[in-house]
């Protein structure tokens, strides 16, 4: 019995710690950094960040597919408070699909710092 319990006890952490972003095996490129908009999706990503001074779009979810936007991967700071709000800052994004013009490109978040709430 405490064999067993010393083997749960070493197991669970290993199970429990997934790589989050950075680390993430379904990135593929590397990471960089943005100035952006955040804001709620209002379609199947929940949320996307606009560039600052481009057209483009990324949207934040959990992997390279629309199925893993039920669990986006973006640090606990970045937090909504209203389907009205805006948040302005430095992002750090780590891709899961490559860039491509006219697409969507999925990212996770590693890192987000300078935020500024504008409500709309």
């Amino acid at each position: 019995m405490k064999r067993l319990l010393a083997i749960l006890i070493i197991a669970i952490p290993a199970y429990a710690v997934l790589p989050q972003c950075k680390e993430n095996p379904k990135v593929v490129a590397a990471c960089f950094s943005i100035h952006a908009r955040a804001n709620i999706g209002a379609n199947s990503v929940p949320i996307y960040l606009w560039p600052i001074g481009s057209k483009r779009r990324l949207g934040v979810t959990g992997g390279p597919t629309l199925d893993d936007s039920v669990k986006p991967i973006y640090p606990k700071n970045l937090q909504f408070h209203s389907v009205y709000d805006d948040i302005y800052g430095d992002f750090e994004v780590c891709p899961f699909t490559p860039q491509k013009e006219g697409h969507l490109q999925f990212v996770c978040v590693e890192s987000a710092t300078h935020l500024v709430v504008v409500k709309h």
